[in-house]
């Protein structure tokens, strides 16, 4: 994972910092780039702490890993770990998990938490909103799900680069002084998110970056899918002085190419038509398609459909199920039933230890023809042909029916596809990939073990500065908050025409465009908002029910934000504003930015050229 660089301090009087991030349901990586040179410097972690109870760790120092678990823990035992306890109080990775049965806060695998909505404090409750029912009973803020990652996104400031830090960061090839002279002089963070999560997704990443003081503009955190990011960490980076680095053995090749990403929670996939010269690839030529299943879906099925059935009565006591509950259909989404059956069997130590085997068994059978497993006094022998038969074989049947979704959006013929790229757990299955080469048989199949070593997500999203006409711009400037707020504005002052007055499409654009808003941009955005569609996840979807407190669930602001639309549509296109819900949606919104960083007053400036060198 050594650079090209013998002497990079040498080089860094000029240097422009943008750093990349791989937030997933499990674990955090991170790549620092160095956009004159097309340098890029891989992140480690490394816990060094002093020890007042050793039970919690059996060393002072441990090895340095580049892939930080994504569990916190906050509580009465993070103080006594540490003589000098973190400022935070937040303890995070692997040292987070040693704590995971004392009084306290554990999370881990919250990411999908913080799609379901954005953190405000209700004032008439005194409390933060919404209230999050986890597993267990424990109810908790989203807030403080966001809080959790800020901790995490802390330990890429220039202090944690300090000796004597509880969890210290270290970068490739750059001394401790360099690594903090350049986290504290960010250009700007490159986020990954799924392709389709939403802005309110990517607005709590931002908030928890600004939080974190990792830079100081909402406009300086930027966003890519995850699995444009595949694609990206295969091509040359090339400086914006010149200088070119091929960070992947890789060479690039015109035409058709697909990656895949499969994480823990979601797959996603896209097709890349790559130009001749990349630096004609824009974000035109990419073509996204995701769907929200993934390892932890498999590890789920494999409880279902193989550990389940051979359950005891006594056994099923234990698991505490409801009589009414419906088992989610192996290898897809089926959202609800998913959520509210994993949510009840994790709500009994028998059942997370069941869930936690499952995912043993997901390695396990794709090694041993047959496996016995033990808990306690309890066994149960499962067999690789009903792994391949219950859970692989719907997953690629589901796998294939999205990926002909996505063939028949593009009108791109699979003949065409010269390379696959493989990126996640998920994609090691011998299975999947002798699918994936039947199904595309001219393709290249390049799985992520043939990547050099220090390719991953996060490195192409470092590599974002080197490719900016890749970002989504039109995104990146007007979130759909932002277009909410503008068309409130728009509308917020009567005027002397009549307050019945019809509005037709173009009329309503050229209110917004009187504001300054190029409506052109995000013309289809404005459309779905006019008639009636909400930015999802302004107000938690009924869809997240299962993972919200019943106090929640009745918050009046919800329903007010939902009761009806911002216009009421008559005749052939013609809209009649509606004055009572702009006023409830103004009173929502003014109680969401009183809780935020983001103002929403201004399109975010997006500077990712280096212009100014």
């Amino acid at each position: 994972m050594s650079s090209q660089l013998s002497q990079p301090e040498t080089q860094l009087d000029n240097a422009i910092w943008y750093l990349g991030i791989d937030f997933g349901t499990t674990g955090v990586s991170a790549v620092l780039l160095n956009q004159v040179t097309g340098q890029q410097y891989p992140i480690y972690w490394r816990h060094e702490v002093l020890l007042v109870n050793p039970q919690f760790a059996t060393a002072s120092s441990s090895e340095a890993v580049f892939r930080l678990p994504a569990v916190t823990y906050s509580g009465p035992a993070a103080s006594q770990l540490f003589v000098q306890p973190p400022v935070t109080s937040v303890v995070v990775g692997s040292l987070a998990s040693t704590l995971a049965k004392k009084p306290g806060i554990y999370l881990q695998n919250f990411k999908p938490y913080l799609k379901i909505g954005v953190p405000y404090y209700c004032q008439e409750r005194h409390e933060w909103e919404p209230i999050l029912q986890l597993p267990g009973e424990q109810q908790l803020s989203l807030y403080w799900v966001r809080r959790a990652l800020q901790a995490i996104l802390t330990t890429l400031t220039p202090s944690s680069t300090l000796p004597d830090t509880p969890l210290k960061v270290g970068a490739v090839d750059l001394t401790a002084e360099v690594l903090a002279a350049a986290l504290a002089q960010l250009e700007g963070v490159v986020l990954g998110c799924p392709a389709n999560w939403g802005d309110t997704y990517q607005i709590n990443l931002r908030e928890a970056v600004l939080e974190a003081k990792l830079v100081k503009e909402a406009q300086q955190v930027f966003f890519l899918e995850d699995a444009i990011a595949t694609i990206l960490t295969t091509l040359p980076r090339i400086g914006t002085g010149g200088e070119m680095h091929s960070f992947s053995n890789l060479t690039p090749c015109p035409g058709s190419m697909l990656a895949i990403n499969a994480g823990a929670t979601t797959t996603e996939l896209v097709l890349a038509d790559l130009p001749d010269q990349l630096e004609q690839l824009t974000y035109k030529n990419f073509y996204l398609h995701s769907w929200s299943y993934g390892g932890h879906g498999i590890d789920q099925d494999i409880f279902w459909q193989l550990l389940y059935p051979q359950l005891s009565r006594e056994q099923l006591q234990q698991l505490s199920l409801s009589e009414d509950l419906e088992l989610p259909l192996p290898g897809q989404s089926d959202q609800p039933k998913r959520d509210r059956a994993s949510s009840q069997l994790q709500s009994s130590p028998f059942g997370q230890a069941l869930l936690r085997a499952s995912g043993y068994l997901k390695l396990i059978l794709q090694h041993k023809a047959e496996f016995t497993l033990q808990l306690g006094a309890e066994r149960w022998t499962v067999k690789r042909q009903d792994f391949e038969a219950k859970v692989l074989v719907p997953f690629i049947e589901q796998f294939n029916r999205e990926l002909n979704a996505l063939l028949i959006e593009t009108g791109i013929s699979g003949q065409l596809i010269n390379r696959i790229v493989c990126m996640g757990g998920t994609t090691a299955f011998s299975n999947l990939q002798k699918w994936l080469q039947q199904k595309l048989p001219n393709t290249t199949l390049i799985l992520e073990a043939d990547l050099p070593q220090g390719s991953s997500v996060a490195a192409g999203l470092a590599a974002l500065p080197l490719y900016p006409q890749v970002l989504n711009r039109a995104q990146q400037q007007y979130s759909d908050y932002f277009l909410l707020l503008e068309l409130l504005r728009a509308f917020a002052n009567p005027t002397e025409e009549p307050a019945d007055r019809l509005y037709s499409i173009e009329e309503i654009m050229q209110h917004l465009e009187r504001r300054g808003l190029n409506a052109s941009a995000c013309y289809q955005r404005l459309i779905l908002l006019i008639e009636g569609r909400l930015p999802p996840g302004l107000v938690p979807s009924v869809d997240y029910g299962s993972w919200l407190s019943p106090a929640s669930c009745e918050n009046l602001h919800y329903c007010q934000a939902k009761a009806a639309g911002l216009f009421s549509q008559e005749g052939d296109r013609l809209y009649r504003p509606n004055p009572e819900q702009h006023e409830r949606l103004h009173q929502y919104m003014d109680a969401l930015l009183s809780s935020m960083y983001q103002t929403f007053e201004e399109p975010l400036i997006v500077n990712l050229e280096a212009a100014h060198l």
